[in-house]
């Protein structure tokens, strides 16, 4: 019901409000536990040592930190000022360099504005991001701030082509939505518990990220759904 009575701009207030109110994503000792197993994979296998890399949905900084402890020179944002203030503070006292912005949701701030040599999207941040025209418009931005060959890494809840559970929410939100006469369609896979979440097929991540100037070179479900694309 909410999902169809909230269109995009609600749903990516909804998303800031949640994230201010976990308590987990400003906590210290999150933020300093490091990386997970499979984005240590993903960062040993894609990322060149001591490169650029511009992190999204940074949240209170537990993957820049991580990273620019790591020897990588980091810059991050994320769209809920309380988390980019967390991180920025963070950063500060453990005598990180980066810069730390705040971005509007979905979007890549405007200061932003130097070429990296890889980008990283914070755990399942890209899934919050509704509507698929606005994702890719949130990787193009990505794309103009790296050059060719400069990795990506997304991560996102996944699902198989259909299910009855997506078939019914779908179903639902998209008729609530035809009877506000919304302009933001309701997307196959979108749902709306605590945050708004959409959830991806591989072919989705593909079509999207090739749509942007990226080409899917990583896709795994397990054991986070996660995908590395490469800028072309």
């Amino acid at each position: 019901m909410w999902l169809g009575l909230l269109d995009n701009q609600h749903l990516d207030e909804v998303g800031r409000v949640q994230y201010a109110r976990w308590s987990k994503y400003g906590d210290e000792a999150y933020n300093l536990s490091g990386l997970l197993p499979w984005e240590e994979r993903v960062i040993a296998d894609y990322y060149p040592s001591s490169c650029s890399i511009l992190v999204g949905a940074a949240g209170g900084g537990r993957e820049p930190v991580a990273l620019a402890r790591m020897g990588y020179h980091v810059d991050a944002f994320d769209s809920t000022p309380v988390l980019a203030e967390c991180c920025r503070q963070l950063m500060e006292r453990e005598q990180l360099p980066g810069k730390v912005f705040v971005a509007g949701a979905g979007r890549v701030p405007d200061d932003v504005d130097g070429q990296y040599d890889g980008v990283v999207i914070g755990w399942g941040g890209y899934m919050h991001i509704p509507g698929r025209g606005n994702r890719v418009a949130f990787l193009t931005a990505l794309r103009r701030r790296v050059a060719a060959g400069a990795p990506l890494l997304l991560s996102f809840f996944c699902r198989r082509e259909r299910s009855r559970r997506h078939d019914w929410i779908h179903a639902f939100a998209r008729q609530v939505r035809y009877l506000r006469r919304s302009r933001d369609p309701v997307e196959y896979g979108d749902t709306l518990a605590s945050t708004f979440d959409h959830f991806f097929t591989e072919a989705e991540i593909r079509t999207e990220l090739a749509e942007a100037g990226f080409e899917l070179f990583d896709y795994r479900e397990s054991p986070y759904g996660h995908a590395v694309g490469r800028a072309v």
